[in-house]
């Protein structure tokens, strides 16, 4: 009977202890954001709105909800709640920007991103809550493209999409442009004819054999399109075995199944970006250069999605007369009517105070004439639908992830902080809790 009794009371204290445990995680994942004014990005703003968040994912979004019992309420009265920024492009986060062999289309940047990296937390201070982390643009083909939430311990548990697309440059790390095109061009054909044999084989066809000997890494893979002399890609060239997945990966450019992120450094580029893109039918995301303003004709009638330089103003010195004019791509661009979007440099040598701000982007960006809510689309729901990555990120919808940031006031104005920044419905910044922010800013003792 003692022991009985003994158990029964054992039980019973475990339960206890497995409700205490319980009880926090099950408050966390019910979540309500009261009284601020919406910006849904799916429609009207809603003023002094509820969004209700469980299990990490929007569940309603409305001005007149009622707040179940059992949700926990977040009172952001008088703050201004958008979707989470999403920098579209950006080489931060990673140990190594850019591998230093040009033509790796089999490796991704998932093996080399640290999940604890300074990176990470900037973005969560400054309202970044999603990441198309890509390799840098000093390659030819440079690698595999992910989305990544900006939060998390591991990287497994932060990766949106393992594969959004392929990054190729258009600036030579070394040698000239022709050569380079010429490198890059063989590629894709080489890819071309990858994707036709396997279609022929997979329709009963007999001209399976080409493909079947470049799967097996039997074709020459020439040396040139292996890395320049002196690197420690020349070193060590690509395996059989990684040259199988990188035909593979790079026939699912072919015909726009996979992305293509292109880099064009100069105006030059531009051109030839849309050749190849006609030719191999590709599905292209174009990361721009400051040099492209004279491209912009070449953009305004094909509609293709479009990636600023993080200097968006600068000045250029004319050649023969050495005047200086001042170039701002904002205005060019939309003087043309063409769309585009944001990225933030993450390069702190190069960066100046505007260049690794989002919202500073599109603030300039109005300044010259883009309207405002085209200026936030480009902050949230663009960037989500150029990645693919829109049925999950981008607006506040029933059904998606709960990535919100509350801000202090208006997005575009430079007096406003980001209070909050949740992702799957999880507080991971505080601004009230962020101590290098309160030391940066507290006044030295006199």
């Amino acid at each position: 009977m003692i022991t009985n009794t003994k158990h029964r009371l054992a039980a019973l204290i475990g339960a206890a202890l497995l409700v205490g445990q319980c009880w926090p995680a099950s408050v966390e994942a019910q979540v309500a954001l009261r009284g601020g004014r919406i910006l849904t990005m799916a429609g009207d703003p809603i003023d002094s709105g509820v969004i209700l968040i469980r299990d990490g994912r929007i569940e309603a979004v409305g001005p007149d909800l009622r707040i179940p019992v059992e949700f926990k309420v977040i009172d952001v009265t008088g703050k201004v709640v958008m979707p989470g920024f999403i920098d579209v492009h950006s080489s931060g986060g990673m140990g190594q920007a850019n591998e230093r062999n040009p033509n790796v289309p089999f490796l991704s940047v998932l093996d080399t991103i640290d999940a604890k990296s300074p990176y990470f937390e900037e973005c969560r201070r400054n309202g970044i809550t999603t990441a198309g982390i890509a390799p840098g643009n000093s390659t030819m083909i440079g690698g595999q493209i992910a989305a990544l939430k900006t939060d998390g311990t591991f990287v497994p548990e932060m990766t949106l999409q393992r594969l959004v697309g392929i990054k190729i440059s258009l600036r030579p790390p070394a040698g000239s442009r022709m050569s380079h095109l010429a490198l890059l061009r063989r590629e894709l054909n080489r890819a071309k004819k990858f994707k036709a044999d396997g279609l022929v084989a997979a329709a009963g066809g007999d001209e399976a054999a080409p493909a079947e000997a470049e799967s097996r890494g039997e074709a020459e893979v020439p040396g040139d399109a292996q890395g320049g002399e002196g690197t420690e890609a020349a070193a060590q060239a690509p395996t059989a075995a990684q040259q199988q997945e990188g035909i593979k990966i790079l026939s699912k450019l072919i015909g726009g199944e996979l992305l293509a992120v292109i880099y064009c450094e100069t105006a030059m580029d531009v051109g030839q970006a849309l050749m190849l893109i006609e030719e191999f039918e590709l599905r292209p995301l174009l990361v721009l250069g400051t040099q492209v303003d004279q491209a912009v004709d070449l953009l305004k009638v094909k509609n293709y999605p479009i990636v600023l330089d993080t200097n968006l103003v600068f000045w250029r010195s004319q050649p023969r007369t050495r005047v200086e004019e001042k170039i701002s791509l904002p205005k060019v661009f939309n003087d043309a009517g063409v769309a585009y979007m944001f990225q933030a440099d993450t390069n702190p040598s190069r960066a100046t105070l505007g260049s690794n701000y989002l919202w500073y982007q599109a603030a300039t960006a109005v300044k010259y004439g883009l309207p405002r809510d085209r200026a936030l689309a480009a902050l949230t729901i663009e960037p989500a639908r150029a990645l693919g990555i829109d049925p999950w990120v981008g607006s506040i919808e029933p059904g998606k992830d709960a990535d919100i940031v509350v801000l202090t006031g208006d997005p575009l104005a430079t007096t406003t902080w980001v209070e909050q920044t949740l992702i799957g419905g999880r507080v991971v910044y505080d601004r009230g809790q962020d101590e290098k922010l309160r030391r940066l800013l507290e006044q030295p003792d006199r």
